[in-house]
Parts: structure tokens; sequence; C-alpha cells
């Protein structure tokens, strides 16, 4: 393992949760579109100028500027593995301690009954029962919560490691 992608694991993993901690912790999490919908898939696209700038050190400091594919790939696995590993315990920190406050003040916001306005079979005596279900529902395992988090950072993540050490590849200069 290298140490230097290990260090941008870490570096990338603390910003990310850095960045949750802002959303949450700001009440940013329920109140806005943004910090519900699109911050954990911020934070996953992330990871992909983290991949850059690792393979771009490690193959400039330790290779000379030459570097194959395999050993990209190798790199970026060990950014993304470290970073995984840290974001999931993070992930599931969260869940224990915001998750059920975050899902009451959701299914209990005006953002939440205009969703079931929209809907078109349902009655609104129905609104309590259902925002209460909802709630019900949300109270999962904090296992099953992190898990769900990682299938986005499973599917960006390794096809972004695949596709940046794809790229980042460099052959030694031909001799004639």
């Amino acid at each position: 393992m290298n140490k230097k992608a290990i260090f941008y694991g870490i570096v990338y993993a603390v910003l990310v949760i850095l960045f949750k901690l802002y959303i949450i912790r700001g009440g940013y999490a329920t109140d806005n579109k943004f910090g519900f919908y699109y911050s954990n898939i911020v934070s996953v696209i992330f990871i992909l100028p983290f991949y850059f700038l690792a393979l771009r050190h490690i193959r400039s400091s330790d290779y000379n500027g030459v570097i194959g594919g395999r050993e990209c790939m190798r790199h970026a696995l060990t950014l993304f593995a470290v970073a995984v590993v840290i974001i999931s315990f993070y992930n599931y920190y969260e869940f224990v301690t915001y998750g059920e406050a975050m899902a009451e003040n959701y299914y209990r916001s005006q953002e939440f009954i205009d969703y079931l306005h929209d809907q078109k079979n349902l009655k609104e005596i129905d609104y309590p029962k259902i925002i209460d279900n909802q709630i019900v529902q949300a109270k999962t395992s904090a296992f099953k919560a992190t898990t769900g988090k990682l299938f986005s950072y499973l599917i960006i993540g390794l096809s972004g490691a695949f596709i940046i050490s794809t790229f980042m590849k460099r052959q030694a200069p031909k001799t004639v």
C-alpha cells in the first residue's frame, strides 16, 4: 500500500465528514433540498478529483512520471478503500446520532405534506397515519442505513477509479 494513497483517502474522508457535519449541524439537512437530497451524491462525486490528485502525485514522485494502469488502479483502490471504511463508520455514527431527529423533522415538514398533496390517490385524512408509518420505517437499523449509502460509493467510486486510472497511466517514451 502506498502511504500517499492512504493519506489522500484520509484527507478525502475527513473533508466529506466535515461537509456532512456542516450540512447537519447547520440545519441544512432538513430545511433545504440540497442538504437532504444532494449532499450525499456531492460527497461521493468529490472523490474523483482526489483520485486525480493522488495518482498525479504518486506518478510524479514515486514512479518518475511513468506508471502502468495496474499500479494506478491499485493506488486508486487503496484511496477508495481507506475512504469508504472511514466514511462508513461516520455514516453509522450519523444515523445513530442524528437519524431519528432528521427523519422526524422531514416527514413532519411542509415539504413532505406538499409531496403527499401531489399524490392523486391519497386522502388528507390518511396523512397522519402515512407520516407516522414513514417515521417508523426511517428508524430502521443503522447498519441498513449505512450499507444503503455505500451503494453510491461503490458505483461512482469504483467506476471513477477505473476511468481515472486509465487516463492517468503513462508509458515510458519509446526510444529508437
